[in-house]
């Protein structure tokens, strides 16, 4: 699918910039846009040394779409409102709202086929194990539930048959540059001096490197159109990691100490404390360090779930995971951790 242009929404954040590249070296067109300036924007010469043209965008403003769309045959919408201190009616304006104008863009232009950028998070609370596509949606903030929005928004488009689109439900992405979501679990577990592991504490930390993420948007992109549209995709690698083990393998990989705590921990006590540290960390960040909360409380809800899912549809579909096991990546992005001075890691 080179011909026409490939158009990477987000361009400058974490997702966007590595699809960028990837694209990029994969030897297609590419237009990438974003807002102009903001907090996860990338500077000019940053798609300057890809040789990638860019034209600013806002999803907020429909004016400024039809310019982006111009001999686009598909899209990488990897922009949204990814903040978990943002209300509802916030992430809906951009998520949804948002989502509507660029679909309306893209019918308008001809686009043929949009891969959506969406979020594991959908699944929310899940009885039946492993989660799977099957399993029935269960949003549990506000950042899920504009997702599941998003989502249902796009699919509506794909079965009134305007355009083709996949879903990708990415699970928390790590890797080199990550800076919010998967770095901030990084953080928790290592502010302290040594690292307290909670032998008994049961809990799994779903994970995919963002170079599988970007990887599984192209082949989506690449799959013939009748296989993929108006479907959705679980994105995550193989490893069902515990966060026991998960912290373990970072203090060693890091040279700290742990703290082994072998006593059963009763998990409703301790989502009742995160969710007051959670409040706390808030009012910190309104009154004293103007700054994004160091704590944010939908985080500490993910804490009473045993993440256990499925990523049997992209493999049958015949997609192979460069990172399969997380422990692989983290090493990478330590790495590149340490290369920034552990300037990733600070909580302040």
């Amino acid at each position: 699918m080179k011909k026409g242009i490939v158009l990477v929404t987000g361009s400058g954040g974490f997702n966007g910039r590595v699809v960028l590249q990837d694209l990029v070296k994969l030897g297609y067109s590419v237009r990438a846009t974003d807002l102009e300036s903001g907090e996860r924007t990338s500077p000019h010469e940053f798609y300057d040394s890809l040789g990638v043209e860019f034209i600013p965008s806002d999803l907020t403003q429909p004016s400024t779409l039809p310019a982006v769309m111009k001999d686009v045959t598909c899209i990488m919408h990897t922009a949204s409102l990814f903040d978990y201190s943002a209300t509802l009616e916030q992430n809906n304006v951009i998520n949804v709202d948002g989502g509507r104008n660029l679909l309306d863009a893209a019918v308008a232009a001809g686009v043929k086929k949009i891969i959506l950028w969406g979020t594991i998070g959908v699944y929310g609370e899940q009885e039946i194990l492993p989660v799977t596509e099957e399993n029935p949606p269960n949003p549990s903030n506000a950042y899920e539930i504009s997702k599941l929005a998003q989502e249902e928004l796009f699919l509506e488009y794909s079965k009134a048959g305007k355009i083709v689109v996949a879903v990708m439900r990415p699970s928390p992405v790590y890797g080199p540059g990550n800076r919010y979501g998967f770095i901030n679990i990084m953080k928790y577990v290592t502010f302290l001096p040594s690292v307290p592991v909670p032998e008994k504490f049961d809990c799994r930390l779903p994970s995919v490197h963002v170079k599988d993420v970007s990887g599984i948007g192209i082949f989506l992109m690449e799959a013939p159109d009748k296989k993929v549209n108006g479907e959705v995709y679980t994105v995550i690698d193989n490893s069902n990691i515990h966060l026991a083990e998960f912290m373990y393998f970072i203090a060693g990989v890091l040279g700290k100490t742990t703290l082994p705590i072998k006593l059963p921990l009763h998990k409703g006590l301790l989502i009742e404390i995160g969710h007051l540290a959670a409040k706390l960390s808030g009012l910190g960040a309104q009154y004293i360090t103007h700054k994004r909360p160091i704590l944010e409380d939908a985080t500490v809800g993910y804490m009473k779930y045993d993440y256990k899912f499925s990523n049997q549809k992209l493999k049958d579909l015949g997609y192979k995971f460069l990172y399969p096991d997380v422990r692989v990546g983290l090493i990478e992005m330590i790495d590149w951790i340490k290369s920034e001075n552990m300037e990733p890691l600070k909580l302040f």
